[in-house]
């Protein structure tokens, strides 16, 4: 498999695995919650999502997998409540207008400004992030593109030293263990070579009772672009 189509398998089924885990919990409905009003968040949809480059987490209204009714986001950690970025409210899906401001604010034009709407403690205001630049998406991105090549190794950087963590091997699922593996893989990092090789041999000894499809199907795609790329047919 070529490595940018390797790329775009595992970055849909990433997507895929971490967008599943927010969807609403139960088949009962929600009702949208207002922070500025003193709602708190459900007690039975307590997932939070990561907001990229701002170093922070937020609860959006999210119904089966869909943040469109959502116009607040809360700040877990702190308690803030974010009503808009950009310099504009939050009008059709907060989670696709945050991460707009976001990618504006880290172009050489946006200077790494983000600015967010901001309500505390009953007090609306202006606030503005400072994100390092990493320059403009090309016409073509994630393909011939440079911020998209220096998002990648920042990532895959940030992940092996994850994946190098004792707790690591003792708690990891093994769908996103295959996937971060194939991450790294698709990588072709050179320095990545000793963790992808541990990584292949727990793959090649592998065994589940439950779930067998659905686990041996991610360890055995990993397994198999393993042997590919490098030649070894045993990790040892």
């Amino acid at each position: 498999m070529k490595r940018t189509a390797l790329l775009s398998l595992i970055g849909a089924a990433c997507f895929g695995f971490v967008s599943s885990a927010a969807a609403a919990h139960g088949d009962n409905a929600l009702a949208i919650p207002d922070f500025t009003k003193g709602d708190a968040i459900p007690a039975s949809a307590r997932h939070d999502w990561n907001l990229g480059p701002t170093g922070l987490r937020g609860w959006m209204f999210c119904d089966r997998l869909v943040t469109t009714d959502a116009r607040q986001i809360a700040i877990t950690a702190v308690g803030d409540v974010l009503l808009g970025a950009g310099g504009q409210p939050f009008s059709y899906d907060p989670r696709t207008e945050l991460g707009r401001a976001i990618t504006a604010a880290k172009t050489e034009a946006g200077g790494g400004r983000l600015a967010l709407t901001r309500w505390r403690a009953g007090t609306t205001e202006e606030v503005t992030l400072r994100l390092p630049v990493l320059g403009t998406f090309s016409a073509t991105a994630p393909y011939d593109c440079p911020k998209s090549q220096r998002i990648l190794a920042q990532g895959l950087t940030a992940l092996a030293a994850r994946m190098m963590q004792p707790e690591y091997q003792k708690r990891e699922n093994p769908i996103p263990r295959a996937l971060n593996a194939l991450a790294l893989l698709a990588g072709g990092d050179a320095a990545h070579q000793p963790l992808l090789k541990r990584e292949a041999q727990w793959a090649a000894d592998f065994t589940v009772r439950d779930f067998k499809t659905w686990y041996y199907g991610y360890v055995m795609i990993f397994l198999a672009e393993y042997v590919t790329a490098t030649g070894h047919h045993r990790a040892a």
